[in-house]
């Protein structure tokens, strides 16, 4: 594995999902709490950004290369990065202090999303969106969520992986694609004291890897929930990572500066910025949500 290079030098309060765009050969990520939405373009390495008037989480690109993004007050159509942002729905109206965070998409093209509260209550709630005709039809799959992060499927479809941050434990569940359906809980990897799970992608031989947020690091697990290393990284609150560039042997890495004193903002200058790293593996991208 290569060094670990800046794609990007930010100051983002709360950079989150990136996500790579093959069709455009472009990266995408959110600033949350900055309303803040990127776009790289690896082919003129130019940067664009734009600012929203909500605050954008977790979004995911449609078979026909829309975008679905979710925000702070509902869930957004966008035709491509620089159109409006029409509402589709809030599934959350009645819930006015929750927001979006993390999300993932099926193998049969539905999106599923998760939200927060403002503190540290569990009201959190993840819903499965089906998207017909630009009209969105969703249903609550689970609520009880603190801090949902980490969702992502195996390379076999056969597993879905989740984590509410604070409770450090990893979890997965068997998905059966036939049905659509998901089973029961189990335990995939419980972390160490000082590790807050994250955002996360797996490889294509299922191995997990994670962001540990205020650990500085990325942990690599294994399918069996072993870890088999940790990449340290300049930062200390890596938020999430996601796969892509030719081959999808580079790994992106977005990061926070939210609770970073003064000190601690001049002994990590790349905090808040995107990193990048070429591994020595090939990824799996979320399929695109079916449109």
């Amino acid at each position: 594995m290569s060094d670990i290079n800046t794609l990007v030098k930010l100051d983002m309060t709360l950079g989150e999902c990136p996500r790579w765009n093959a069709t455009e050969q472009a990266w995408y990520w959110v600033d949350i709490l900055g309303k803040c939405f990127y776009r790289y373009d690896t082919t003129s390495d130019t940067l664009k950004s734009r600012k929203l008037e909500f605050a954008p989480a977790c979004f995911t690109f449609t078979t026909r290369n829309h975008i679905v993004l979710t925000a702070s007050d509902g869930v957004y159509w966008l035709d491509k990065f620089s159109a409006p942002a029409r509402k589709l729905a809030n599934p959350e109206r009645q819930h006015p202090a929750n927001r979006f965070n993390d999300g993932v998409t099926t193998p049969e093209g539905d999106f599923i999303a998760g939200t927060i509260g403002s503190g540290t209550d569990p009201v959190g709630t993840t819903y499965q969106m089906r998207l017909r005709d630009k009209t969105l039809r969703n249903k609550p799959l689970q609520t009880g969520w603190t801090i949902i992060n980490g969702q992502a499927f195996s390379p076999d479809d056969c597993w879905y992986y989740v984590t509410d941050t604070p409770s450090q434990k990893i979890m997965r569940q068997s998905y059966d694609k036939e049905t659509q359906t998901f089973g029961s809980a189990e335990l995939f990897y419980q972390c160490e004291a000082d590790e807050y799970p994250d955002g996360a992608a797996v490889d294509q031989d299922g191995n997990y890897w994670v962001a540990m947020y205020g650990s500085s690091k990325i942990s690599v697990i294994s399918a069996a929930g072993i870890k088999i290393k940790d990449i340290p990284l300049p930062v200390s609150q890596p938020t999430m990572v996601a796969f892509g560039g030719k081959d999808l042997t580079q790994l992106i890495v977005t990061s926070a500066n939210q609770t970073l004193s003064a000190d601690q903002l001049i002994e990590q200058p790349l905090a808040g910025s995107v990193l990048l790293l070429n591994v020595d593996c090939n990824g799996t991208v979320p399929t695109p949500m079916m449109e």
